[in-house]
């Protein structure tokens, strides 16, 4: 479980509060769960006292910061035990975020993205092989590429090829069975295609 804690229990945006430069967005089993706005620098770890609030064993209690800087961020582990890994890979040192970075604590999957307009507004499934690929003319930012038309040829000509199986079989059954001659010539029939 995450939580967000804010300054004041109010969410609207107060003078004194500076504007959304970033999200950070929680990932539960690949899809997108709840969105943080990142105002400013936020800590992340099991302690009440961080900025963001992680519910998961695997998580220090002081695990990782998010620092603005230069219309980004920077990530930093702060020293957790189990570390903190950006797309897949452990950081060592402080690491300037890109949008669309994803971001590894514990168990626990954010990603980081500085283009979401409305971050309620997405609930499309988001699912990773390594880094995101933004689909092209796509409106959402967290839009994955379309499936290869490969993949769709090779399941299409399987498919066809199973069917036409299962209709040989069975003529070849009809046949053998002797109680219909129907599946002698469906038999015939298809053999003179193969």
């Amino acid at each position: 479980m995450v939580r967000y804690i804010s300054d004041d229990d109010n969410d609207e945006l107060t003078l004194q509060e500076p504007e959304v430069m970033a999200y950070l967005v929680l990932l539960s089993n690949g899809r997108v769960s709840h969105s943080f706005p990142l105002r400013g620098e936020v800590n992340l770890g099991r302690d009440r006292k961080n900025g963001i609030v992680v519910s998961d064993q695997k998580v220090s209690r002081h695990h990782a910061r998010l620092s603005p800087t230069q219309e980004t961020f920077i990530l930093q582990d702060e020293g957790s035990a189990n570390g903190t890994y950006l797309n897949g890979v452990l950081i060592k040192q402080p690491t300037r975020l890109k949008d669309k970075d994803r971001i590894g604590i514990g168990d626990t999957d954010f990603l980081f993205t500085n283009s979401i307009v409305d971050p309620a507004a997405v609930d499309q499934p988001v699912f990773f092989e390594s880094k995101p690929v933004a689909a092209q003319g796509s409106s959402s930012p967290l839009a994955l590429s379309a499936p290869n038309k490969n993949t769709w040829l090779i399941l299409g000509c399987m498919s066809l090829t199973i069917i036409g199986l299962l209709v040989a079989l069975a003529a070849l059954l009809g046949m053998f069975v002797g109680r219909s001659q129907v599946g002698g010539w469906l038999f015939i029939y298809f053999m003179g295609f193969l």
